[in-house]
């Protein structure tokens, strides 16, 4: 028990040390202007110093979430550079999508809405280039809008961000299929519907174009399952944290199906 008393009277005498030795700074800097900037500029370095210490530490602790960033980062660059792979070399130009039934064509957009219900773009290729109502607008980062109307030299886009527009889109993981749509409230979500409850969805399931209509070709990725909701126990709804940035959109892609016309001509007759 002796020892105890005496560590006491130690940190009692540390701690009056300290407190004499701040003392004294204080009174030297209120009596010199210049050594209270001295002293000042020597607080000032060791404050550096402690900041940068602590800015490596938390960096060092943080190695495991920037790598988990950088293989995201990684996987988005590869899907990116599977879709331009299909794109053309020369943005000017036009080309044929490797299965042969699709083309592409470059475009930018010189207006576009984001901030309403029912959104559009105007883009820069008209009748003269070849476009017409009804092609699809993508980018490598997923679909962005249908042709509604087109001028000799410039297309009306409705633009995804649009809460009457729906697109037929599938889980990769397990080919299940249901209809897309924004909820016209968030530009980076939006809802993909009528999806079985056996699809065995999982929040970070890759969701892309499913292929089932004549405007967008199959695979082109949108966006990663962030959430899971049953239905009335029928179906789930899947809310989707979409590729596209509708705020950084410039430069766009017009997808032509070429047997379109036999397409819509065949499924019009079926219906009669």
């Amino acid at each position: 028990m002796t020892g105890r008393p005496a560590l006491v009277r130690i940190a009692i005498n540390i701690v009056v040390f300290i407190a004499l030795e701040v003392l004294c700074l204080a009174m030297i800097a209120n009596n010199s202007v210049v050594q209270r900037y001295k002293i000042l500029g020597a607080i000032r370095e060791a404050q550096s110093a402690i900041w940068q210490k602590t800015s490596d530490i938390g960096s060092y602790f943080s190695l495991k979430k920037d790598n988990r960033l950088l293989v995201q980062e990684n996987v988005d660059l590869q899907r990116q550079l599977n879709m331009y792979k299909a794109m053309s070399a020369k943005p000017d130009t036009a080309f044929v999508h490797p299965a042969g039934l699709y083309s592409y064509m470059a475009a930018d957009i010189i207006k576009s809405t984001r901030g309403k219900q029912h959104n559009y773009m105007l883009i820069d290729k008209g009748t003269r280039a070849g476009v017409s109502e009804g092609m699809g607008v993508v980018t490598a980062n997923g679909i962005v809008g249908i042709i509604d109307a087109v001028s000799d030299n410039y297309s009306y886009v409705i633009s995804f961000l649009n809460t009457e527009q729906s697109v037929s889109a599938r889980l990769t993981k397990s080919d299940h299929f249901g209809l897309l749509r924004w909820e016209g409230v968030n530009p980076h979500k939006a809802t993909l519907t009528e999806i079985s409850l056996n699809c065995g969805a999982a929040v970070g399931d890759t969701v892309a174009t499913s292929g089932h209509s004549s405007i967008f070709p199959s695979d082109i990725p949108i966006g990663v399952v962030s959430k899971i909701k049953p239905v009335s126990g029928l179906y789930l709804s899947l809310e989707i944290d979409l590729f596209q940035d509708f705020n950084s959109l410039r430069h766009v892609y017009i997808v032509a199906n070429r047997d379109r016309k036999e397409i819509d001509e065949l499924e019009q007759g079926g219906e009669r």
